[in-house]
């Protein structure tokens, strides 16, 4: 729902790169300004202030649910996010998006178009719903959130009026050369379906109210897959209270989708959107393995190289690399390219896959391995203190938006990582530039590449 730039919310962006925009009916700003604010915090040699006055726990629910609490004392603010695992990169054969559509028609299940106070955003391997609120009102937040997780029924006018908004999300995405979220989407259709062309409107637009909820039904909640992450001025004890006596009866019934047999060559797949992308993916270990986190800091050293890259950018709107692209079958490395009119698309392979060798062969390349891996590791480990920021945050971007968007990051890693975080945050402190150059030589080679492009269908 949140309109998304490049739809990527990794582990940590770093430096340069544009995560989201905000949704511009909420005004809520996103991911972006904090991690730029982070890391050119860490990047100047400022100290990251300590947790005083900040209290993070989490407790998990006889069902599964896992409950965060980030407690920032003098706050009167509070956000609350409710994280899935239904994302955009494991949805069924022949439905597109249709997580995405989930998520619009459970929002508007219990908040009508023109609130503020909730929002949603769905990514490739997850989904986040959203309530915005203050210390006087979270209690119906919690009843939103809990309404959102049972099940509230969807309706024929609602599915109507929120299958445009769907589709002009993707429109968006192309007139700003920002598709990435739906190239992620095209890409699982075809890579894990064995699709030729993917209609990301047309199967949107065919789905039929049944097949819609029933996909929620079978989808969305999935026992010890949800994490409710709640922001602000609330004590943890009174937080744990009230969420368990809101979220601790309900059943999660809901469940991971198949694996499928994924397509072993490159991919050239037509679209329903008037854009060209490409993505490059590799298979690699996932973050429970011990190389995952030289990959992960490889993945930030290669957007800065990526961003630098004057020629590349000429051709491509955004584009960067990441090592969290995670799908039923398993997790990916990638880069994901938007393409500009004109441009020679062998050209920007070239260049993408000359930027990955440039990181095996050259050291200079990785010398920032160790501030990266710091940085990456103080992301899954700590919350800033948000007085620490205020002198750094853009102008229009209140503390409840800086608040919410410190939680948000920590909730989204508590998602993702769960119990793995804290051994994960220690193997980030101990890369090396030889642990990266080594994971890039054997694992990212150009023959192990898999090519996905996307164009439009020719007239």
């Amino acid at each position: 729902m949140t309109t998304t730039m490049t739809g990527l919310e990794s582990s940590a962006m770093f430096l340069w790169q544009d995560v989201q925009t905000p949704r511009k009916e909420t005004g809520r700003n996103c991911l972006l300004d904090v991690l730029l604010i982070l890391s050119v915090l860490l990047a100047t040699g400022c100290k990251r202030a300590s947790a005083a006055g900040r209290a993070v726990e989490s407790v998990s629910l006889s069902n599964g649910i896992h409950v965060v609490s980030i407690y920032f004392p003098v706050s009167t603010n509070v956000s609350i996010f409710t994280f899935v695992p239904m994302g955009l990169a494991s949805d069924g054969p022949g439905q597109a998006q249709w997580s995405h559509l989930v998520e619009h028609l459970v929002i508007r299940s219990t908040v009508p178009a023109d609130s503020a106070q909730a929002n949603a955003e769905t990514l490739p391997d997850h989904m986040r719903l959203d309530f915005y609120g203050h210390v006087g009102n979270w209690q119906e937040g919690l009843s939103h959130h809990h309404r959102w997780l049972e099940g509230s029924p969807f309706t024929e006018a609602s599915l109507a009026a929120e299958k445009p908004r769907v589709i002009a999300e993707c429109d968006f995405t192309v007139r700003n050369l920002a598709t990435h979220k739906f190239a992620m989407a095209a890409w699982s259709q075809g890579f894990r379906h064995g699709a030729k062309h993917v209609a990301l409107k047309g199967d949107v637009n065919q789905a039929a109210l049944a097949d819609v909820q029933h996909f929620r039904d079978a989808r969305l909640a999935v026992s010890n897959r949800v994490t409710v992450c709640i922001v602000g001025g609330l004590e943890t004890k009174a937080v744990f209270a009230e969420v368990k006596k809101h979220f601790g009866g309900l059943r999660l019934d809901g469940n991971l989708p198949p694996g499928s047999k994924l397509v072993s060559t490159n991919l050239d797949l037509t679209w329903d959107l008037d854009a060209r992308h490409l993505l490059v993916t590799w298979p690699i270990p996932d973050f429970r393995q011990e190389r995952h986190a030289a990959l992960m800091v490889a993945a930030q050293a290669l957007n800065l190289q990526l961003g630098s890259d004057a020629d590349l950018k000429r051709q491509t709107g955004m584009v960067f690399a990441g090592a969290d692209l995670m799908t039923p079958e398993g997790t990916f490395f990638f880069i994901s390219a938007s393409l500009r009119p004109g441009s020679d698309t062998g050209a920007v392979r070239q260049a993408m896959l000359s930027q990955v060798e440039r990181l095996a062969a050259d050291a200079a390349g990785v010398t920032l391995s160790a501030m990266i891996g710091r940085q990456l590791a103080a992301n899954l480990a700590e919350v800033p203190n948000p007085q620490m920021l205020k002198a750094q945050t853009p102008v229009g971007m209140s503390p409840a938006m800086l608040e919410g968007n410190l939680g948000l990051q920590l909730g989204m890693h508590e998602h993702r990582y769960a119990g793995y975080k804290s051994r994960l945050a220690k193997q980030l402190l101990e890369v090396s530039p030889g642990m990266v150059q080594k994971a890039v030589r054997e694992i990212l080679s150009a023959e192990k590449a898999t090519i996905c492009t996307l164009r439009p269908v020719e007239p």
